[in-house]
């Protein structure tokens, strides 16, 4: 059976084909992205288990405390004051997980498969006259490609400093 979902998002990436709910949204990689996201990329190790999560409120206690004067970074579930996970929380997860597929190929022959898939895309959507639009050159110029680029420049630069 074809899963309409991507298999990421359901637990051991498979469902039962009796019931095709059973285990979706409650994928190990999707749970890992929500937490390192929204509480700490260092919590996002840690998904085992039924925990209650005050296990991540409590760890920021502790190193509030424990660090007495010293700031304590804040995670962004705190910053934003979220106190429950929402439909629109696991979905902007989700979400990340495909731009980064499209964004952040691992190497040359993904890249070169994103890029037909978006020729691919283009085509049925625009027809072939814009096909050419999507060249290496134009995504090379887009803003998210340009930040990269700079992040990466900036941090080559903070390791080249003496």
């Amino acid at each position: 059976m074809d899963l309409s979902f991507p298999a990421y998002l359901y637990d051991k990436y498979t469902t039962n084909p009796d019931d095709l709910k059973e285990g979706l949204f409650k994928g190990k990689i999707l749970i890992q992205g929500f937490k390192a996201v929204f509480t700490s990329p260092l919590s996002a190790k840690v998904i085992e288990g039924d925990g209650d999560g005050a296990d991540v409120i409590e760890n920021n206690r502790h190193a509030s405390k424990a660090h007495s004067g010293v700031k304590v970074k804040k995670h962004v579930a705190q910053i934003i004051q979220m106190k429950k996970v929402t439909p629109r929380s696991i979905a902007y997860i989700a979400c990340q997980t495909i731009v980064d597929f499209f964004e952040k190929p691992p190497g040359q022959e993904a890249s070169r498969r994103v890029d037909r898939l978006l020729e691919w895309w283009t085509r049925k959507v625009f027809g072939w006259s814009h096909r050419d639009e999507l060249s290496s050159t134009v995504k090379a110029t887009m803003s998210v490609n340009a930040l990269v680029r700079q992040r990466t420049a900036r941090d080559d630069a903070t390791f080249d400093l003496p």
